[in-house]
């Protein structure tokens, strides 16, 4: 038996790990980009800049000298977005409806990680990518899904009585 597939997982301790809030995103695209696929982060990404389409998340990696990764746009910028997408439809693979949670901090805890990933396999929850900064971890899943990743998050981390609204209140975007 993995740690994935360990029912009620918990922190070493034994105890919920706690967290500072969760945050969940609007519903967004996903646009993956396989390494070798002729078309780079920084071509895509400067594309995207060119058209005035925000990323509201990124992820990328490197196999054998060759970048690849993920990013996430508004579903709402799509028609800005679509010629590209159009264009480089032989380099990419879309995935509609996909949602963001982001967990923060997490101090470095790989058991947070760990708790959190077994919580999603638990609920039968896609991963799509997950991103990482100083202070938060990033999981996309399916936009449908978001009440149930924050149970399954909340099943296995406290969230402070006067956390900030998971859901967003407002629309922030760059021009």
């Amino acid at each position: 038996m993995t740690f994935l597939e360990r029912p009620g997982m918990v922190s070493p301790s034994g105890q919920k790990l706690a967290i500072s809030g969760i945050k969940l995103s609007g519903e967004l695209l996903q646009i993956n980009f396989l390494p070798g696929s002729g078309l780079t982060a920084p071509q895509l990404f400067h594309r995207l800049a060119e058209r005035r389409v925000n990323l509201s998340m990124v992820t990328l990696d490197a196999a054998g000298g060759q970048w690849g990764g993920a990013c996430c746009i508004a579903v709402d910028e799509l028609p800005r977005a679509q010629p590209l997408l159009d264009e480089a439809a032989d380099f990419l693979k879309i995935l509609p409806s996909v949602g963001l949670l982001t967990v923060f901090p997490h101090r470095s805890r790989y058991d947070l990680l760990e708790c959190i990933l077994s919580a999603f396999a638990q609920a039968n929850l896609p991963i799509h990518c997950i991103a990482s900064s100083l202070a938060a971890l990033t999981f996309a899943t399916d936009f449908s899904r978001l009440d149930e990743a924050v149970s399954a998050v909340t099943a296995v981390a406290d969230l402070p009585p006067n956390h900030a609204p998971v859901r967003p209140e407002f629309k922030v975007r760059q021009i």
